[in-house]
């Protein structure tokens, strides 16, 4: 398996956790029987639970993306340096950005700064795809 395959991999896995932490966070606050039912009322989860599932909705969104250009460059055999940056980017990125989104600091803007070192491994894979010479 490719590194950049492997930090898709291990990043899914923080989506999991991300997912199961807001997932305790709705348990606690609305009950069992909420978390077994239909769900009609909406979860009145705020702080670290809230957080936590905002933290998984982010994590989606940037995964897919990021999971996009990994495919590419692993159908399209793109590996190189720039490659790996870009995924141990992401992978620092996007973990430092759920921790951080989850225990609430944005102090100095390090949440922010999380997702801006990630968003710019993935921007790093997209170049590296985008700028592949084209199979003959």
């Amino acid at each position: 398996m490719t590194y950049e395959l492997s930090v898709l991999a291990w990043n899914a896995v923080l989506l999991i956790v991300l997912i199961m932490v807001s997932a305790n966070a709705n348990l606690l606050t609305m009950g069992f029987a909420w978390g077994i039912g239909n769900r009609d009322t909406p979860s009145a989860v705020t702080g670290w639970g809230a957080r936590a599932s905002r933290a998984a909705n982010n994590q989606l969104e940037n995964l897919l993306l990021f999971g996009v250009f990994v495919l590419i460059a692993h159908l399209a055999n793109v590996h190189s340096s720039l490659t790996i940056l870009g995924a141990q980017l992401f992978l620092v990125g996007r973990l430092a950005h759920a921790i951080t989104y989850v225990a609430g600091l944005s102090f100095l803007g390090v949440r922010t700064a999380a997702f801006a070192v990630a968003l710019t491994g993935t921007i790093l894979i997209a170049y590296a795809v985008l700028t592949a010479a084209p199979a003959a």
